[in-house]
């Protein structure tokens, strides 16, 4: 039997360069507390081969289900008591058939899960039993038809029990990517402008060498908040708010007063070897890179998380490689307010990014592998 951990407690004291006040909580200093925590595996092991790449969190964060791909297992994670509550198995085939890789997941309610696989969507129940199997290769739009290879990026939001997702669709090879909203009970889809767009220093940088074609683009991430999906770039700290009421959608622009609000844009469209390629990334993961924000309701804020890191010789490893995983120089983190109004910032005294970030009862929770345990980091912040 494994035990819950509190590995560290610090309490940090923050100066930031902005000094704006609401109510009586004055921004410009900030108190940060963080603890560490290990889940309970019990008899059982989580495994972090691949860490928690492929999660989701109930409606209530009151659990994270993560997907085990050795296993092909999903774990559901008790959050208020830090335990694995249970492993639920699936099969690879047959009828109740996941297939071989499960790219990425979403909590649809409290009895049911969507999977997506290579060009496939698939509901399943808690039980592991399959509900809908969605062949995208196989859905007409009126007249519009997916092109072999196409799906969804890596978090798209399902709304009513995943009859209409909202993401960027497109092609992972060619870096083709178009945000939508997909209906499939009306077999319908939209595509959603996103105002000032091309206005941004966005960039797709494909690979076109021997025996290799590929392509590298910001990461863009959606998070739902109430009734709205906040929209956002790694490039940039401009922000996009969609309306689900109305599908309205709007610039939410902000400038950070102690880091650039936006990568420096000008790359190469195409590169033709790889060490061209790994040299280039460098040079824009070395330049700020912004994470999503993250929705805390109970306070009624923000938080977003910035860092650059440091110029390093090319990568040897795999082709690609996250920024956070490279050697980091400065982590930022930013206070929004419900509005997307910046209210404070401050530099921060760490050297690891936080990763998978989501907000329980206040306090920031940070994915952290604790000797091969399940952790997290807990930040609890105070104004003065």
């Amino acid at each position: 039997m494994k035990f819950i951990l509190l590995a560290f407690s610090i309490l940090i004291l923050f100066s930031c360069a902005t000094s704006v006040k609401e109510n009586v909580e004055d921004y410009s200093k900030i108190t940060l507390t963080m603890d560490t925590v290990v889940v309970d595996s019990g008899d059982d092991i989580i495994n972090l081969k691949y860490g928690i790449w492929t999660n989701t969190l109930s409606e209530d964060n009151k659990f994270l289900y993560l997907w085990n791909t050795g296993e092909r297992t999903m774990d559901k994670i008790n959050l208020e008591a830090l335990r694995l509550e249970k492993k639920i198995p699936f099969e690879r085939e047959g009828p109740n058939g996941v297939g071989d890789y499960v790219s990425w997941m979403s909590f649809l309610h409290e009895n049911e899960v969507l999977l997506a696989g290579f060009g496939t969507l698939l509901n399943f129940d808690m039980e592991g039993k399959k509900i809908r199997d969605l062949d995208l290769g196989k859905v007409t739009f009126g007249k519009v038809n997916l092109e072999a290879g196409d799906g969804f990026d890596r978090n798209p939001i399902p709304i009513e029990k995943g009859d209409v997702i909202y993401g960027y669709l497109g092609n992972g090879i060619n870096g083709t990517w178009t945000f939508v909203k997909a209906n499939f009970k009306e077999n319908r889809l939209t595509k959603i402008e996103l105002p000032g767009i091309n206005e941004l220093p966005d960039y797709k940088i494909l690979l076109e060498g021997d025996n290799i074609n590929s392509s590298a683009s910001p990461e863009r991430v959606l998070k739902k908040a109430g009734d709205r999906i906040i929209i956002s770039s790694s490039a940039y700290s401009t922000l996009y708010v969609l309306n689900l009421n109305n599908d309205s959608v709007y610039q939410a622009n902000y400038t950070p007063k102690l880091s650039p609000k936006q990568k420096k844009g000008g790359y190469p469209e195409k590169v033709e070897s790889v060490e061209r390629f790994r040299e280039v990334m460098a040079e824009i993961d070395a330049e700020i890179n912004f994470q999503a924000p993250v929705w805390d309701e109970q306070n009624r804020k923000f938080y977003r998380f910035s860092f650059e890191t440091l110029p390093t010789d090319i990568y040897k490893g795999p082709l690609f490689i996250s920024a956070h995983q490279r050697p980091i120089s400065k982590v930022y983190l930013s206070i929004l307010d419900e509005n997307l109004n910046l209210l404070g910032e401050t530099l921060l005294d760490i050297k690891q990014v936080p990763n998978t970030v989501f907000v329980r009862d206040g306090q920031i929770w940070s994915y952290v592998n604790v000797k091969d345990e399940l952790g997290f980091v807990r930040m609890s912040i105070k104004y003065e």
